[in-house]
């Protein structure tokens, strides 16, 4: 209670967050209505909001309250002097909860298709079940609503007069969200046949979850195969977002099954049925995977579907992994005619970080000779650097340049106090959580909805989360780096950099003779700072070892047997020591062996060596069979240099030749 009293605006919005944070659901309602009544705008009215959605029962007239906070609200907005919070949800909820069928029948004037209109749509199919403009209207909303929990606000009786098995569809959602997944392919069934033979079209319409329902239905009773085909067949009959849907939900069955064929039919029909956008460029993507996984796939296969994708795509960038892997694998096989070939057709159209990789590459294949007519170099490494400067490949291109990095300006990133006039209500909800300590409230909400936010807002949830989760707060901070336009500044690249243990790392690095910076890239990549970090195999501690292998290293340095993996100092001792006893193997030479070795294994590097004994290190990298270890060399190296441009100022080239990496003749 003092606390509430004490602590400033918002404070007993902020302290029924932590309660329900917390599990303790009774205070926390308690706790919200105090914040309904004394807390200032916006904490008072989310909270009034929130009460009168979720519990009205606690108010003796809920509809009296409403009716009092929406004038304020608006005189307020009015005035400017506040955002104003929507409080339709609410109203729909005290609607509801007060059996008025005539007032929540009137919402439909203004409906918007949401999840919580659900009452109001039962409302209007009650009062006018043959009005087609609500019949249509509701179909819409059994077929499209995002939460199929709110469905059971329509009663099965007022949808037996819509369209044919919009009744059995409105009963297999709430199936589903009950979990009866096999009852709810019953009536999925019906639904879906039906569809297929009315075989209607909505250009406008979104893709239904409906589809992914079935998929994720289909899975936990071991139907796959059946479904698949069901939807497959079902998508012949259907158009647009529909066909697009079920072709997709189909061929995602049948890459589980490995039934690679039939995923190459599906997916393709399911890009087709839509024009150019996110789900065509899904559809492409999903394949584009799965003819990876086959091993049948030939390269003329993966030329053709290399045509096509770059065809189709809305947004190349989306294509970057599997375009990197068509690029690795023509490295693996030495098909360098055809990376030449193809870089000159279409590379231009690639995403920015296989056109700086494949640059990369090129570069390296022409200084070893085995391009017919060589290339010009200088040429392929500005694009390689300018096309990603922050990535493997772009750094390394720049070192071999010797070109600056890009200059990242500085931003204040201000204060979680900062409550400056107009600031955004779910920016000024997440700077209170910060203010009062809930980091782990705020990453969850900026995590589940980050385009929100604010980049400042951003920057901040990360900035506080730096010192209790170093991992978390990376996260937070990558996440402004998927934003339309985003320059990253000086500030996001320290966000993602940071060094919570890095005197302790320094000094396990200079007693071993290491360089300091590759040791700092590699605990990054493994943990990302993360002292408590557990992999999914066991790995532990900042330099993620396995027990076989700390057990060994325990025993080498003579350890006590219980010495504990989570300890900073004694992993960090163990994994220098470790990193200069690879170093010190005849079957590694380079940083590339080295690394490639401490994630995959030296049995594996000297095998891979052997498979391609003429490739420098650079293309050797490039050339590993599997993506884990080859993404690992990238990461640490990229990690590596940005460490040492952050925090010594060193340029990509002085880190590069320290770590003797080869250096091209590069005449420009």
């Amino acid at each position: 209670m003092q606390l509430g009293r004490s602590g400033g605006e918002g404070a007993w919005f902020a302290l029924a967050a932590a309660a329900d944070e917390a599990g303790y659901d009774t205070l926390a309602g308690d706790l919200r209505k105090r914040s309904a009544e004394e807390d200032a705008a916006p904490f008072g009215e989310l909270s009034l909001s929130s009460l009168l959605t979720e519990t009205p029962e606690v108010f003796p007239a809920p509809l009296r309250v409403l009716r009092r906070v929406e004038r304020r609200v608006r005189r307020l907005s009015a005035e400017g002097s506040a955002e104003a919070v929507d409080f339709r949800p609410a109203r729909i909820a005290v609607l509801a909860y007060l059996d008025r069928e005539r007032a929540l029948s009137k919402e439909m004037e203004n409906y918007l298709g949401e999840s919580y209109e659900a009452p109001v749509l039962a409302a209007a199919l009650r009062k006018n079940p043959e009005d087609p403009l609500t019949s249509a209207q509701a179909e819409r909303f059994i077929l499209h609503s995002s939460d199929p929990g709110t469905l059971n606000a329509i009663p099965f009786e007022a949808a037996k007069d819509l369209g044919a098995g919009y009744a059995e569809l409105l009963r297999a959602r709430g199936l589903y969200a009950e979990v009866e997944y096999a009852a709810a392919l019953k009536d999925y069934g019906v639904w879906l046949k039906a569809a297929a033979d009315i075989n209607a079209v909505c250009d406008f319409e979104g893709v239904s979850p409906v589809f992914a329902e079935i998929g994720v239905s289909a899975r936990h009773i071991g139907e796959e195969s059946a479904w698949a085909g069901m939807l497959f067949e079902a998508s012949a009959g259907l158009n647009g977002s529909k066909r697009y849907a079920a072709a997709y939900q189909a061929g995602r069955l049948y890459r589980g099954l490995g039934d690679y064929d039939k995923v190459q039919s599906a997916l393709l029909l399911a890009a087709d049925a839509v024009k150019p956008g996110l789900d065509r460029d899904r559809a492409l993507w999903f394949g584009w995977r799965a003819m990876y996984e086959d091993a049948r796939t030939t390269t003329e296969e993966e030329l053709i579907f290399l045509s096509r994708a770059v065809e189709s795509w809305s947004n190349p960038d989306r294509f970057g992994d599997v375009m990197e892997e068509f690029l690795h694998r023509r490295i693996r096989r030495g098909e360098w005619t055809l990376l030449e070939q193809a870089w000159r057709d279409r590379g231009t159209e690639w995403p920015d970080s296989a056109r700086s990789l494949g640059a990369l590459a090129l570069a390296f294949a022409s200084s070893e000779g085995r391009l017919q007519n060589g290339a010009d170099v200088a040429a392929l490494l500005k694009t390689a650097f300018e096309s990603a400067p922050y990535s493997w490949s772009g750094l390394r291109a720049a070192g071999l340049l010797d070109t600056a990095l890009p200059e990242a300006t500085s931003v204040d990133i201000g204060d979680e106090h900062d409550n400056p006039d107009g600031l955004p209500v779910n920016d000024a909800v997440l700077r209170l959580y910060l203010r009062w300590g809930l980091v782990t409230l705020a990453y969850e909400e900026v995590l589940s909805s980050p385009y929100l936010y604010l980049e400042e807002t951003v920057r901040m949830t990360a900035r506080s989360l730096q010192s209790p989760d170093p991992r978390k707060s990376i996260r937070i901070a990558g996440l402004l780096w998927g934003r339309d336009g985003f320059e990253p500044t000086q500030d996001d690249l320290l966000l993602r950099h940071p060094l919570p243990y890095g005197s302790l790392a320094a000094g396990k690095a200079e007693s071993e003779n290491l360089p300091v910076n590759i040791l700092y890239g590699l605990i990054r990549t493994e943990s990302a700072w993360d002292s408590d970090a557990v992999s999914r195999s066991g790995a532990q501690g900042l330099a993620q070892f396995m027990p076989a292998t700390w057990e060994e290293w325990v025993g080498r340095l003579r350890y006590p047997d219980d010495a504990d993996p989570m300890d900073p100092e004694t992993n960090l001792t163990l994994a220098a020591s470790y990193l200069k006893w690879l170093d010190e193997r005849e079957w590694t030479d380079g940083w590339v062996d080295v690394l490639v070795s401490y994630n995959a294994g030296g049995g594996r590097l000297r095998t891979w060596r052997n498979q391609q004994p003429g490739l420098g290190d650079d293309l050797f990298g490039m050339s590993v069979p599997i993506e884990e270890p080859r993404s690992y060399v990238g990461k640490v190296l990229s990690a590596a240099t940005l460490y040492g441009y952050l925090y010594a100022g060193r340029s990509p080239r002085s880190l590069h030749e320290e770590w003797g990496l080869n250096m091209l003749e590069v005449n420009e």
